[in-house]
């Protein structure tokens, strides 16, 4: 009976010496899957509510866009102007068309009194072409900055690869905005 028991307990130490392997592999394993996963996946409704703010505002931009334009006493600025306002314009009817996709509906709005002070200031006849290009560079002094909350929304969409390009391309857009922007200021001084 002694030689059964020591190979039962032969048995039992190599049985335990595998469980330990397996238990460090799994830790490993673990180790690494937390290393790659360091950015949080948004959940729909996330999602949706980045869209239709975003929309908004791009929305809300295009109309200033369209105010400034109307009172513009420079010719090369407005046509740039018109460039930029028609981007922001796609941007709001594509952000708008993918919320319904996603199975939400646009609703957000600005508050009314951050609208009509936008209208106001971009459309206003007192304050000079190049006071508004300041103004709007004084906003977006540095572009990564600006377009950051794009770009971590979009590194969180690898599980909806349509909404990342989308986001992606339209920050593209905005960096040629901000960039063209930056290129009237420093013609100015």
């Amino acid at each position: 009976m002694s030689k059964k028991l020591a190979r039962i307990e032969k048995a039992l130490a190599r049985l335990a010496a595998r469980q330990d392997e397996i238990c460090q592999h799994i830790a490993g394993l673990e180790e690494r899957l937390a290393q790659r996963a360091p950015r949080s996946e948004a959940t729909r409704a996330q999602l949706i509510r980045f869209l239709d703010q975003f929309r908004a505002g791009e929305a809300l931009g295009e109309l200033s866009l369209g105010a400034w334009i109307s009172v513009c006493q420079d010719p090369c600025l407005r046509g740039g102007l018109r460039t930029v306002q028609m981007r922001e314009g796609s941007h709001a009817r594509l952000l708008a068309e993918r919320i319904k996709e996603l199975g939400g509906s646009p609703e957000f709005e600005l508050p009314e009194s951050v609208q009509r002070r936008t209208l106001e200031g971009a459309g206003s006849r007192e304050r000079s072409d190049a006071e508004k290009v300041r103004e709007f560079v004084g906003r977006f002094p540095d572009i990564d900055q600006a377009l950051q909350p794009i770009e971590e929304m979009a590194a969180r969409l690898d599980d909806d690869p349509e909404t990342q390009s989308l986001l992606r391309t339209i920050a593209r857009d905005e960096c040629a905005t901000l960039e063209w922007f930056q290129a009237v200021c420093a013609q100015l001084d």
